[in-house]
């Protein structure tokens, strides 16, 4: 054993022997004594621990996917409700067509299903809960069960309210439908749990262990439709029920923070042998978070963190653009974290190859299944967004078109040339920077691209002129003209676009320096949406449209083509002839506004499009719209042909008061035992139209809103109602269209009443007030058409003020919405074609 004294002792002298003298041999000294003066030099002392220096991270953290999950499963709930409140018929013979089919297997096969499956359901979810416990997964497991409890207590709650005689008839139909309802619950309260478990539990990277589960789950569910527990909409409801809930207790809760830390970047880096010695804390955006790296070689790293949850966060956007856009146009709206990494190496590799500047990339690591990290050498230098004003010289907007030309030469396109994806040096040079979103061996159209969104991302800093000059220095005329059809707000980025905005005709003025070098250039814009906001508008509207008419429909039991069948012909031929009427009628109360002559033909031919316009969007809307565009077409300014629209449509509101006003008189003054009805709505409204008045006029907020609102509205009207005023004919003409427009559509109504029973004792005056007043509500249900509150009212106020039973009252109005409404949208959507073909829409 070694003594204290040996470990104390000085350490050998080892300084070479003094000149002359021999070496000690082995004779000349001891065996211990060569062993001390061959011992090595002290190890140097280790290296510091990195340090990683980051705001401290929640033990737990909402995740943005389960908020989308969350209204995904909520919003598949109302669809299939709804689909099923339609095709209640459909879902009634599927169930009688499975219990047919069923009727031929062994009854021991139903047996073993059904015991099997029940089996199942109850020993997987155990099996899964005692495997997270083995592996210290325990909250997993307590939140699974808490989500199961909550399910099993909501779908309980609900069933009792379903089931009582406060929920909608309709939705305890639909949930308790089933050829053998006696024992029928609407939602199935074990399975519901059992999903809400299962979903929170997961199964991991385990796809067999998934497909048996839910394979037993489905057949657990079928042996309950078999015998009878369970509807088929009761099941697919229970099962987005049972996700609903799952999916809202994880957001509400939160799940345990896995991102990858600042130490598991160090723990990457050291692997890749950058040696860090510093890491620390930058920032987070939509998709990404960034640090930066000080090695202790003296370098400085850029770090990007792309986490899987954080890419989640703008999905709906990219959805959105993708359904929007045109293939070549669309960015590349990558949800792969994968192939997000990949696409953004491969960019910074074949930039670096074709000898543009941008950062290094040192190394790419996977961090764990749901995030990835890139480390880039820092290039000290600012964004093109953060330099001053004097720093803004030609020199260095030439070096900017530089970089878009040899993009150009190499057919790589960036995609996002915002002002913070360009980066100056300290020398001036300019480095590309963000490239996630390239593409490589790009077509004419991203390159193109490319230039209009650089052109437009330079003139917010340099000016338009300067920009457009310098870009056809470099570029060329042409290449530069070429991008002019493609300055449009939607093929730009979301900052770029955002900048744009307050920046006032910044496009037009870019236009207009383009044209000065290139005037031929066709200034038409390309074409890059696949689907514009009105369309989808249309799209959205037309469903809602057709929900509301099939709901009005069911609601009334009463088929529409029988309705129209059992009517007189010769009265249906009245209303359909009244009902063009009011096209004519529409078109003289336009033309009666405007000094300038309009072509009776195509004007009435517009205004059968209106009605189908009106029919995708708010009559008072989409009238409006359509008819300011028809005579913007026929060679009237803007102004003129906003104020003669307004105009119009100011006219035939007060007209519209006055004739509920005379027609109630009218009626309220006839001998009929039910005169006083009309006068009693007829008051009802003028006062709830005061009370309206007087309430906007009261609230500040609400008077300025109002009068900001009408001030440009009445400011054109009132000059445009003074030269009418001055020509009698165009007044009398204008007047006079707009007090047909309501009679016809009033004679129309009451039509419809003597077509559907030629014996109600209803006064047309009467007809006249349930019109204009149904009308009127029509007007403020935010529905195309007023679909729903103009059919609702029309048949209470039938029934009430005309005396006419239900069922009368509910056909007379299907006939007249049939003929005046809904069957003149094809022959609108005919004509609106027609005219937008001839270049007068």
């Amino acid at each position: 054993m070694t003594q204290p004294s040996a470990e104390r002792s000085d350490p050998p002298d080892l300084a070479p022997p003094a000149p002359g003298s021999e070496p000690a041999g082995p004779a000349a000294g001891s065996e211990s004594a060569g062993s001390e003066s061959a011992a090595p030099a002290p190890a140097a002392p280790p290296a510091p621990a990195p340090r990683v220096v980051e705001p401290p991270e929640p033990h737990r953290i909402r995740r943005p996917p389960d908020l989308m999950r969350l209204l995904f499963e909520t919003t598949m709930i109302a669809v299939v409700l709804a689909l099923a409140d339609f095709g209640r018929s459909a879902t009634t013979g599927l169930e009688s067509d499975i219990h047919k089919n069923t009727s031929f297997a062994p009854a021991f096969f139903i047996s073993a299903l059904t015991i099997g499956a029940s089996l199942a359901t109850a020993v997987v979810p155990i099996f899964l809960g005692v495997e997270r416990l083995l592996r210290r997964e325990g909250r997993r497991v307590a939140d699974g069960v808490i989500a199961a409890a909550l399910a099993y207590s909501a779908a309980y709650g609900l069933n009792i309210w379903i089931l009582s005689s406060y929920s909608p008839r309709w939705l305890t139909i639909v949930l308790t439908q089933s050829l053998d309802s006696s024992h029928i619950s609407p939602l199935h309260v074990y399975l519901a749990s059992v999903i809400a478990y299962l979903t929170i539990m997961g199964f991991g990277d385990r796809p067999t262990l998934r497909a048996f589960t839910w394979s037993c789950v489905a057949g657990y569910a079928v042996a309950n439709l078999i015998n009878g527990e369970s509807s088929v909409t009761g099941l697919m409801v229970t099962y987005l029920f049972g996700r609903t809930v799952a999916f809202g207790w994880r957001y509400l809760r939160g799940v345990p923070n896995d991102r990858p830390t600042g130490q598991q970047i160090v723990t990457a880096l050291t692997a890749a042998g950058a040696d860090p010695a510093v890491c620390r804390w930058l920032t987070e955006d939509d998709d990404t978070r960034r640090y930066e790296v000080e090695t202790r070689d003296g370098r400085r790293l850029d770090i990007t963190v792309l986490d899987r949850d954080r890419q989640a966060v703008g999905l709906v956007y990219r959805i959105y653009r993708r359904i929007r856009l045109r293939g070549p146009a669309q960015r590349r709206n990558l949800i792969s974290l994968r192939r997000t990494v990949d696409q953004e190496a491969l960019m910074s590799y074949a930039l670096l190859n074709a000898g543009i500047r941008t950062p290094r990339l040192v190394a790419v690591r996977e961090l764990d299944a749901d995030a990835a990290m890139m480390a880039y050498e820092r290039v000290p230098g600012r964004t093109l967004e953060h330099l001053g004003l004097d720093e803004l010289s030609d020199d260095l907007l030439i070096r900017v078109w530089r970089v878009q030309e040899q993009l150009k030469n190499h057919q790589v396109a960036h995609r996002r040339l915002a002002l913070d994806a360009l980066v100056v040096d300290d020398d001036g040079e300019v480095w590309l920077t963000d490239l996630r979103n390239g593409e490589i061996a790009a077509n004419e159209l991203q390159t193109r691209l490319d230039t209009a969104e650089l052109m437009t991302a330079l003139a917010l800093r340099f000016g338009p002129d300067r920009s457009v000059r310098t870009g056809v220095a470099v570029l060329g005329p042409d290449t530069i003209a070429a991008a002019l059809p493609l300055l449009q707000p939607i093929a730009l980025t979301r900052n770029t676009r955002t900048a744009v905005r307050k920046s006032k005709n910044l496009l037009q003025r870019i236009r207009e320096q383009i044209l000065t070098f290139r005037p031929e250039t066709p200034a038409e814009p390309v074409k890059i949406e696949r689907l514009r906001p009105r369309t989808l508008l249309t799209v959205v509207a037309g469903g809602l449209a057709a929900y509301l008419i099939l709901s009005w429909f069911a609601s009334s039991k009463t088929n529409p083509l029988r309705v129209l069948g059992s009517a007189s012909p010769w009265w249906i031929l009245v209303v359909a002839a009244a009902s063009v009427g009011t096209y004519a009628a529409a078109g003289l109360a336009l033309t009666g506004f405007v000094p300038e002559r309009l072509p009776f033909k195509t004007t009435f031919l517009a205004q059968v499009a209106a009605g189908f316009v009106s029919m995708v969007a708010p009559a008072a809307v989409g009238g409006v719209a359509l008819n300011t565009r028809y005579l913007q077409r026929q060679g009237i300014a803007t102004g003129p042909a906003v104020a003669a629209v307004g105009a119009s449509q100011a006219v035939g509101f007060v007209l519209h008061i006055t004739l509920i006003a005379v027609f109630g008189f009218i009626a309220g003054s006839s001998g009929s035992s039910h005169s006083n009805a009309p006068s009693t709505v007829l008051i009802a409204i003028l006062l709830g139209l005061a009370l309206v008045i007087m309430i906007v006029l009261s609230v500040p907020p609400l008077r300025k809103f109002a009068i900001a609102r009408l001030r440009p509205y009445f400011a054109g009207t009132l000059p445009r109602l003074l030269d009418v005023a001055q020509n009698p004919a165009k007044l009398a003409e204008g007047l006079g269209g707009t007090l047909t427009l309501s009679v016809m559509y009033s004679f129309a109504l009451w039509a419809s009443v003597e077509a559907v029973d030629p014996h109600a004792n209803i006064s047309f005056a009467t007809a006249a007030v349930v019109f204009l007043t149904a009308q009127a509500i029509g007007s403020i249900v935010p529905t195309p058409g007023g679909i729903g509150g103009v059919e609702t009212a029309m048949s209470v106020a039938l029934g009430s003020l005309g005396h006419l039973p239900t069922g009368f009252a509910t056909s007379a109005v299907i006939v007249f919405r049939l003929l005046t409404c809904y069957l003149p949208v094809l022959p609108g959507w005919v004509a609106f074609t027609y005219l937008q073909r001839k270049g007068d829409l």
